[in-house]
Formats: C-alpha cells, sequence, structure tokens
C-alpha cells in the first residue's frame, strides 16, 4: 500500500476531469439497458498451438427469447481475416480446444463432445452419456480427452445412470430429504447426482469413470471447471480437485488434490497434510512438479492462494514466491519450463506478471500485463504468442494479443471488434482513481465515475457503491450485473469503494475485515465519499445514494441504521440478522471464521451476533430503501430481505420490495435484469431527482 501522510486527507493518482473529453468519447447519450444487452460477450480464448489461430466464444442476449446463446468463433491472429462460427454457422459449439497438434478441435455441441478437423470439417460425435459432458481437455499425446459427466455414484454404467435420472423425473413425489449439512448449495438442492472425472480415446472408445463410486464431485461446485484438473506431460496420469463428502464438508475448507492414472485405479491424495483449501494443479512441462494453489488456514475461504510446487518423486510440498503478498489466482508455464506467469488481483485490475523459475527463492515479480482489466490468458505452444480477454470499466470485453520477449510483451493489439459500433454510440467515461485516508490512517483505494451528462460547472447527485464478499474488490471491468455505465447513465456520478478487506492490496488489509465486518469498513466508505465530495466539485453533497450486493447489501443495511446522510438506499441480496443467517446459509465455514463461531458460542455472540447485525439498529431506519432478493439465493437466503421489508413497513420507512422466484444470489435472467434496472434507477431516480418509481 503507498505511503499515505497523516496529515494528508487525500491522495489522487490520476483525476482528471478536465471540461475537454477524448475524441472516442464525443457520443452525446447515455447507455440504456438495450445497449447494456446488445453487449456481445467475449470470452475462453484458446489460441492455435502454432500461435496463427484462435478460437473463442461469443455470447449475445435475446432479451425477448430471455435467453443467451454463445457461439464458437474462429480467427486468424494476424492478418485481416474476418472470424467465423466454427464448426459451421448452425451448430452451437463450446468449449472448443485445439489438439496439441493443431490438427484436430474437440468441442462440446449439444451436450456431448465432438471432435473435427481443424477447419470444423469431418465433424464426428464422442460421447453419448446420460449425464452429458464439459469442461474437455486434451492429453498432451493427442490421444485421449478428459471431461466431466453428471452421474449418479451408485450406478456402475450410463445405462444406470439413464435409468436414475428417468426415476427421479418421473417421481411424483418432489420433496427433498437431508440427513448432514450442505443438503443444498448455492442455488440447488442435493438430489444425489455428483459431477465425475472421465477419460475417453479420441476415436470414442475406452471410456473410463475415473472416480467411480466417488460422493464427492469434480470439480468442486458451485463454481469449479476445467482449471481444478490436468494431464500430465506423459499423459498417462491426471490430477483434480475435490472435497470429500465428510461430515463436516459444511464447515470446514479442507479440499484437496489427488492424482489417478488413466488406465484406472484408487486415486490418491496429495495435500493431505494441509487442512485449508488446495485446488488448481498445474504440471510442471518437464514433468518434475505439480503446481497448485493453497490456502494455509482451515476454515477461511479468502486467505492468501500461496503457490504450491509438489515434487512428484519426493512427495514434499513447498512454497513458491515466497514474500510475494498476492494470491496465485492463475498460473502457467512455458513450454521450455523456464518461466512461470500468474494472474492476480492488483490494486482494483486482474494483471499478469511474470517470474523466472530459477529464482523460486525470492522471485521478482515482473508486470507483463496491466492496462484496463485482463484474465483468461492463452499461450501458444512456440512461447511468444499470448492471447487474453481485455476488458474495462468503459470497453466491454475483447480478446487481445501479443508477442513475448525477454524484455516483456511488445506488438500488443486488439483482435476483435465486437463491441465498437455499439460503443461508438453511446459516451462513456472511464474511471478516474483516488487514494484516500483509511479508518486506521492506512490507505483506501476508490474509482470515480462521472456521469455520461457531466460538464463543467455543473452538479449531479452521487452514488456510493459498496462491493460484496466483504474479501472481494470492485474492478475496472466492464461488470455483466454491477454496472458502473448503467448505474451512471440516468446522471449520477459514482463513488466506487475498495475498503478494508477487499482483494487486490495484501493480505493484511484484507484480514482487517474478519470479526469487523461493521465499525471500520464503514469509516473507510465514508471517508472516501467525504474525499472524493470534496476533490469533486460536480458531485452534490445533498442528494446522496448507496447500494451494494451480498456484504454490499449488508453494509447498505448497516448505513440505514448508523446515518440519514443519504437520500436513498438500494440493497440486494444483504445480511440482516445475523442469527438468522447463520441458521439458513449453507456455507457455515465462511460465517463461523468471519463472526468467531456460531451463534450460541457466548464470545462470538456478544462481540459479533449483538454488535453487528443491522436488524439491531432498525429503530434507526429512516432513509428510503429498495429491498432486492432471489428466492433461489441459498447464501444469503431471501428471508433476510423479508424480514428487513418487514421491519421498514412496520416503521413506516418508504420501501419497496422486489423478490425473483426463479433467481439466486445473483440476478441473470434478460428480463429480470430489465426489471432490475428498472427499479433501481426508478428507485435513485424518485428519491434523488424528484421522478417517479416505473
Amino acid at each position: 500500500m503507498p505511503h499515505v501522510a497523516k496529515t494528508s486527507y487525500i491522495i489522487l493518482t490520476s483525476l482528471a476531469v478536465l471540461a475537454s473529453t477524448a475524441p472516442a468519447q464525443q457520443a452525446s447519450r447515455a447507455l440504456t439497458f438495450e445497449d447494456f444487452a446488445a453487449v456481445r460477450h467475449v470470452s475462453d480464448p484458446q489460441i492455435s498451438p502454432d500461435g496463427r489461430s484462435i478460437l473463442y466464444a461469443l455470447r449475445t442476449t435475446d432479451v425477448e427469447a430471455n435467453r443467451r446463446v454463445t457461439h464458437t468463433m474462429l480467427a486468424p491472429v494476424a492478418g485481416a481475416g474476418s472470424a467465423r462460427r466454427f464448426p459451421n454457422d448452425t451448430t452451437r459449439a463450446t468449449e472448443a480446444r485445439w489438439s496439441p497438434d493443431g490438427s484436430r478441435v474437440a468441442y462440446v455441441a449439444g451436450g456431448q463432445l465432438w471432435v473435427s478437423d481443424a477447419r470444423g470439417g469431418n465433424a464426428r460425435r464422442v460421447t453419448d452419456l446420460a449425464g452429458g459432458a464439459s469442461g474437455l481437455m486434451w492429453a498432451p499425446t493427442g490421444t485421449h480427452l478428459a471431461f466431466v459427466s453428471t452421474v449418479t455414484p451408485g450406478c456402475a454404467d450410463d445405462a444406470c445412470n439413464r435409468a436414475a435420472e428417468k426415476a427421479r423425473e418421473q417421481n411424483k413425489v418432489k420433496a427433498y430429504v437431508a440427513d448432514r449439512l450442505l443438503y443444498r448449495h448455492w442455488t440447488a438442492w442435493d438430489t444425489g447426482t455428483r459431477s465425475h472425472l472421465f477419460v475417453v480415446n479420441v476415436d470414442g472408445t475406452g471410456l473410463r469413470d475415473l472416480t467411480a463410486g466417488a460422493r464427492y464431485d469434480v470439480p468442486v461446485p458451485p463454481f469449479g471447471g476445467s482449471e481444478q484438473y490436468a494431464w500430465s506431460p506423459d499423459g498417462r496420469e491426471l490430477a483434480y480437485t475435490a472435497k470429500e463428502a465428510t461430515r463436516d464438508e459444511a464447515w470446514s475448507t479442507d479440499v484437496n488434490v489427488y492424482v489417478v492414472p488413466i488406465t484406472g485405479g484408487a486415486p490418491r491424495v496429495i495435500t493431505a497434510a494441509n487442512k485449508g483449501a488446495d485446488q488448481n494443479p498445474v504440471y510442471t512441462p518437464n514433468g518434475l512438479f505439480i503446481a497448485y494453489a493453497s490456502q494455509e488456514r482451515a476454515g477461511f475461504e479468502s486467505d492468501r492462494w500461496r503457490l504450491m510446487f509438489y515434487h512428484r518423486h519426493t512427495g514434499e510440498s513447498r512454497e513458491a514466491l515466497t514474500g510475494w503478498d498476492r494470491s496465485a489466482e492463475g498460473y502457467f508455464f512455458s513450454a521450455d519450463n523456464r518461466t512461470l506467469f500468474v494472474v492476480t488481483q492488483d490494486h482494483g485490475r486482474d494483471k499478469l506478471f511474470r517470474f523466472r523459475m530459477d529464482g523460486m527463492g525470492g522471485p521478482k515479480a515482473e508486470l507483463l500485463i496491466g492496462d484496463q482489466n485482463n484474465t483468461q490468458f492463452t499461450i501458444s505452444k512456440t512461447g511468444n504468442v499470448i492471447a487474453w480477454v481485455r476488458d474495462a470499466a468503459h470497453r466491454p470485453h475483447e480478446v487481445w494479443t501479443a508477442t513475448i520477449g525477454d524484455r516483456g510483451v511488445i506488438g500488443t493489439r486488439r483482435l476483435t471488434h465486437h463491441n465498437d459500433s455499439l460503443i461508438a454510440r453511446v459516451r462513456l467515461h472511464p474511471l478516474d482513481e483516488m487514494w484516500s485516508r483509511g479508518a486506521l490512517g492506512d490507505s483506501v483505494h476508490s474509482f470515480v465515475l462521472r456521469p455520461p451528462q457531466w460538464e463543467a460547472g455543473k452538479k449531479f447527485p452521487t452514488l456510493l457503491l459498496i462491493h460484496g464478499g466483504p474479501q472481494g474488490a470492485w474492478l475496472d471491468t466492464w461488470h455483466s450485473r454491477w454496472n458502473y455505465q448503467m448505474l451512471a447513465a440516468p446522471g449520477y456520478g459514482l463513488v466506487i469503494v475498495n475498503p478494508r478487506g477487499s482483494t487486490g492490496y495484501g493480505q493484511a488489509f484484507l484480514d482487517s475485515v474478519t470479526k469487523n465486518w461493521g465499525d471500520e469498513v464503514y469509516a473507510d466508505l465514508m471517508h472516501a465519499l467525504d474525499a472524493a465530495l470534496a476533490r469533486n466539485a460536480w458531485m452534490d453533497s445533498t442528494r446522496l445514494g448507496a447500494t451494494g450486493g451480498s456484504y454490499g447489501g449488508y453494509m447498505t443495511n448497516w448505513i440505514a441504521g448508523h446515518t440519514d446522510r443519504f437520500d436513498a438506499l438500494v440493497t440486494h441480496a444483504g445480511v440482516f440478522n445475523l442469527e438468522a443467517m447463520y441458521g439458513a446459509t449453507e456455507e457455515l465455514w465462511f460465517t463461523e471464521w468471519e463472526f468467531g463461531g456460531p451463534w450460541w458460542d457466548s464470545t462470538a455472540m456478544a462481540t459479533q451476533y449483538r454488535r453487528y447485525s443491522p436488524h439491531l439498529f432498525v429503530k434507526n431506519f429512516k432513509t428510503p430503501m429498495l429491498v432486492i432478493h432471489g428466492e433461489l439465493d441459498y447464501r444469503v437466503p431471501y428471508t433476510e430481505g423479508l424480514s428487513l421489508f418487514t421491519a421498514l413497513q412496520r416503521q413506516g420507512v418508504p420501501s419497496r420490495l422486489l423478490v425473483y422466484p426463479d433467481e439466486g444470489h445473483w440476478i441473470l435472467k434478460p428480463q429480470n435484469q430489465r426489471l432490475w434496472w428498472s427499479e433501481v434507477q426508478g428507485w435513485f431516480g424518485r428519491y434523488l431527482k424528484g421522478g417517479a418509481v416505473p
């Protein structure tokens, strides 16, 4: 963190509130929901082994049909050739992956694996499984594919899986029965099925469930993907991530890395000594080590992800990158085994760093790619061409490419231009940055966004944005839900704060939110807002709103009981009653770590549950509040929103409730999102601009 003198209230690192506007920003109108929905989402770039071609996913939204559709695109890396659908115009292919020699492509279509030649011709189906196939990965030999499929663990073959699935669908009784915790997770109840790791020959023969009979999932739900398993360089072994279905599964974070030969046999755990989480194995190209991410503290889901190296001959693990105070969120190696690449969050952006493998004891981090936000890296087999997805608050996701050399990256350029015409029609300001004094005299990083209607000399109402987690961060990104430009579109300035607990600012800063949800984070936010108002004369301090989701919803609820400086609040999926939340949420490791134990622990009760619960301060609530929740939200059960709305109505506080029966913690369906934006913008418009709720 940069040093901030105690006498200095704010340090500005990049604030460009000037009357002049860049030529690319001369479009006069604000972003609408129709524009927002029309953005084409680019993701999952896969560069060919020779670095000449790239496959990537392109997702479009049909609001009226209430769905999103993804296709795979194929484009040349160099030259003026245009992208085309792969394998053809009519097939909806996803997860396309090049074979090691680049002559073939495997992909998913209709829920099954297919393989074609490099141009998309001669396609043939490889699997036909009741549980489908996804997460495909080529063996380095080019002879096998690894993938995952949904099974009933007691079944020995696919016929049994089909019969079990048919029986579940036809059963007139839809009740759930549970005899242990984690009986539901994220948005789904446990119906007894599991995701297992399979291998198959490229010609479709030799199908094998490598985790047959296992009561655990590969990958680990709810968000795990193919990053959770990997092939050994010789193609004889797979390493994967799994969490045993033990009695303490709901309050333990003990996820492990296993290895299993592709010929079958009992999987072997290689990380049993560590009781924190271990995940995402990657073999070094020479086959000597398995790299994986590891959290040292058991029970803490937001501990720093250390990069560990497991020696395949000695069985010993050691930490790499010692002294580097960032999490290894993604990592890969150069083919010659000399270079390690690590992706991590750093000061509000995802960045790519490079380390020399001969300096692992005391490494020096070399920033390779850090401008705007950068994710989903893919490197050619030759090691000199890299592609990735880049976005920013004022630019949707597109594929970028560059050449890697000893001195860094050169020739950086944007490969795709799917959103150029749309962006040219609307006025989108980039984020400005600032640092302000934190609650303990430390530094807090924030972004500031001007409204599209900004003009020098005019004043605009301002919204404070509070992120979830609490171990999370606002990034300089084109958010698919909490989109900054959509929040600013009606004419609001935004103060987007990363208070203590935020990722990308060191582990000590992140740790300081645990058992401290209310006081100092609240002070960080208020100091940052005060600093932004003092620095930006165009912000109207008499017209303020605040909003956030999850922990951001919790803090919005906390704000309602601790200040009346805001004119309107919007709380989404926010925690309201800590005791009730503990009893109904699914991942108990989170609440027990954050609050020091269950609510019947007398110390936890006195210092946390009865101190930091927003429902204890309801008598102070006066600010008009919009409450939003999804009934399928099992992380923060929707009864939290109902209880909050009841308290607001009972006390006569202006309030409105929006509940989605078909959404969870996130609002994802296009028409539901349209209503979400209408309600949020309408609520702030009513109280900050004197408008009417739609």
